[in-house]
């Protein structure tokens, strides 16, 4: 009897030391992230294949295109890429896409300066800006992240020209002079000058000797017209200072030359 009470006891002990650790010790694992490849496609404009250096002036846009798939090349879908300008010290977001089923992603940046210089006293811009780009995946539950290689593009601003010119060369005392200003965009490289299409400014501001004047009289896109109050014997000058944003802004001005030897 003593050695069956001591059979039972031993069983009741191996069977707890049997069962209990089998639910004490099990830890849920998470599961493990699959390595990705992103892929930022070059653009048409680049000029070279390692660096791009292409060319964009500001207001241009710039299509984005790329792939993501994972270590075995399977298309990854429905997650989101970012589009960051690299800098030392932050990486500012340009744009966003998400992906398709195929893995690829496309999306649109409308190019400009990130951080525009103060204009000085001496009216210098800033007219060009390097910009380094590139893409990445922030990563999730199932995939790492990863980022695509640099990409270098330069983004410049092209120039407003302020045309002006009079109605004659030579007034006399008493007259009125019709003074014409024309704003026309125009690309330089340095070398020579690309005119192209008339524009509006944004804003101008306009003195006649030193007084503002109101406003021009507008006669149809990018051409202007004044008309001076009746001059009086000496040199007059109109000045036109225009802003439109995206563009370096030429100062324009004119001297109205007014002679005595004619004097009425």
């Amino acid at each position: 009897m003593r050695h069956k009470l001591l059979a039972l006891v031993t069983g009741i002990i191996l069977l707890g030391t049997f069962v209990m650790p089998a639910y004490g010790v099990y830890v849920a694992q998470p599961p493990k992230t699959k390595a990705t490849q992103l892929t930022l496609d070059s653009l048409p404009e680049c000029t070279n294949l390692f660096q791009c250096n292409a060319t964009f002036r500001v207001g241009d846009t710039v299509t984005f295109t790329g792939l993501l798939t994972d270590k075995d090349g399977k298309f990854i879908p429905d997650v989101t890429v970012n589009i960051y300008r690299f800098e030392a010290t932050e990486m500012p977001l340009l744009t966003s896409a998400t992906t398709d089923i195929d893995g690829t992603f496309k999306t649109t940046w409308e190019a400009q300066f990130i951080e525009k210089k103060t204009v000085g006293e001496t009216f210098k811009q800033q007219l060009t800006q390097v910009v380094t780009l590139f893409a990445k995946f922030e990563g999730d539950e199932t995939y790492t992240a990863s980022q695509s290689g640099k990409m270098i593009i330069t983004v410049k601003i092209i120039d407003m020209i302020t045309i002006v010119a009079t109605d004659k060369t030579l007034y006399r005392q008493g007259d009125t002079a019709l003074i014409f200003v024309n704003f026309v965009e125009a690309d330089f490289d340095g070398r020579h000058v690309d005119y192209g299409d008339f524009i509006d400014p944004d804003d101008m501001r306009v003195t006649y000797d030193g007084t503002a004047v109101a406003e021009l009289s507008k006669k149809k896109t990018g051409s202007y017209t004044y008309v001076t109050p009746p001059l009086t014997v000496g040199h007059h000058q109109l000045l036109i200072n225009p802003t439109k944003d995206g563009y370096n802004n030429r100062v324009g001005f004119v001297t109205v030359q007014v002679s005595g030897f004619f004097g009425k």
